[in-house]
């Protein structure tokens, strides 16, 4: 997809329906008209607006309109009593006289290649599709949720369209073969339904969690998960500089250092083996996105989705880190305030991570390399204010991390 980072807009919307029913389907255009004669179109609401839309909800699936949850909870009273109503409205007689704008993607022969023919045969039956559009991001993926055509939920698609999309989706792949095969019991993962190439596009298709948002992720659940999840794959004790993790970073920071950012990741690597090569780390998994926005609680257990940054050999006390500095949000007037209180809280969050005294300093900034070369390399694929942001929050904690008087540089060996 060729639009702009900042582009939220219907033609970011027009351009996401366009991969999904490309050519003979026409192209998509907004409208407010219903459509009328018998030419095959597939129509979908805009949702919250045509110059914002979030959600693309199919106007012929009964129950689509359950979408409308994921536009959360709003700011004020009034906002869920009547994000409620719409819901309830969507789909009446009286909705549709209220010309709420939709995007059509016209054709001609229902039964032309797109992501619905698709998946009717991963999914043994005929499909229709809406599109969680979300906030427009350079690793965003269209996310589709996937009925029957009785409004029956199937499943949820991911569709990778670009070289860091398309790679992010088969890492999902691979996670959830690995830790559904593990049977956790502190947790659950979707089920891997369907993995394979449709258009040029990378295709992953997994079963809904079912999750109730009355109960709340209690933080006994979610420390409970992570140290399962850290401990699945089997812990490993072992010097810094003789570990996988270690061999990765190094190669990341050397592929990274071509990048005006990543230029800065090389001297940290180079001081973190030069201090801590010997010092001795234990390995674990983590979930790589361990925020509240990937969990919930359904059956009496935590539902867990959006494997994609799993990695089965990292430092122990990652996902805690990553939970905690999700508070922080660079460019806000109490951005400063709440990095003290996160730096503040890293002893007892690593100390419940299971994560040696001895090395909580290390953590930390291993973490923060980490994440930093993550957002570097982001970057790589086109830049939004927020990620730009965020990786200058990352990269200068990071470098005050390190020692006043850095260790005599050693090169790249």
């Amino acid at each position: 997809m060729s639009f702009s980072s900042t582009d939220s807009s219907a033609s970011y919307a027009a351009e996401v329906a366009r991969l999904l029913w490309p050519e003979p389907w026409e192209a998509p255009h907004v409208t407010r008209t219903r459509h009328r004669g018998d030419q095959p179109h597939r129509d979908a609401y805009l949702f919250p607006s045509e110059r914002r839309p979030r959600l693309l909800v199919p106007a012929d699936v009964p129950g689509s309109s359950s979408m409308l949850q994921r536009l959360g909870s709003g700011r004020g009273r009034a906002a869920r009593p009547l994000r409620g109503l719409l819901e309830r409205s969507v789909g009446t007689r009286a909705f549709a006289l209220a010309r709420w704008p939709m995007l059509r993607v016209p054709g001609d022969d229902l039964g032309a290649d797109s992501i619905e023919t698709h998946l009717a045969e991963c999914f043994g039956t005929p499909v229709r599709v809406g599109i969680m559009l979300g906030t427009r991001r350079v690793n965003q993926k269209p996310v589709l949720q996937v009925f029957d055509l009785t409004g029956r939920l199937l499943g949820y698609t991911k569709v990778g369209h670009n070289e860091l999309t398309a790679a992010l989706v088969r890492r999902e792949a691979d996670a959830l073969t690995t830790v559904g095969d593990l049977g956790p019991t502190s947790f659950r993962v979707p089920q891997l339904l369907h993995h394979g190439r449709w258009n040029g596009l990378e295709v992953l298709a997994i079963s809904p969690l079912a999750t109730d948002a009355r109960n709340p992720v209690l933080p006994s659940s979610r420390h409970a998960a992570m140290r399962e999840l850290a401990e699945l794959t089997g812990l490993s004790g072992m010097s810094l500089a003789a570990s996988s993790f270690w061999d990765r970073m190094r190669d990341v920071a050397d592929e990274l250092a071509r990048e005006p950012l990543g230029q800065r990741l090389w001297p940290v690597v180079d001081d973190i083996e030069f201090r801590h090569g010997d010092a001795l780390v234990r390995m674990g998994g983590w979930h790589g996105d361990w925020g509240h926005w990937n969990m919930g609680m359904g059956e009496g257990v935590l539902q867990v989705w959006d494997w994609e940054r799993y990695d089965p050999t990292v430092p122990m006390g990652f996902d805690a880190l990553h939970f905690a500095a999700q508070v922080i949000h660079p460019g806000e007037r109490d951005a400063r305030r709440r990095e003290d209180a996160f730096l503040r809280s890293v002893p007892e969050l690593l100390e419940q991570a299971g994560v040696d005294p001895r090395v909580h300093a290390l953590t930390l900034r291993l973490y923060l390399l980490e994440i930093s070369a993550r957002y570097v390399e982001a970057l790589r694929h086109g830049a939004t204010p927020a990620l730009q942001r965020r990786t200058a929050w990352a990269l200068a904690l990071l470098e005050r991390t390190t020692n006043e008087h850095p260790a005599p540089s050693r090169g790249r060996s």
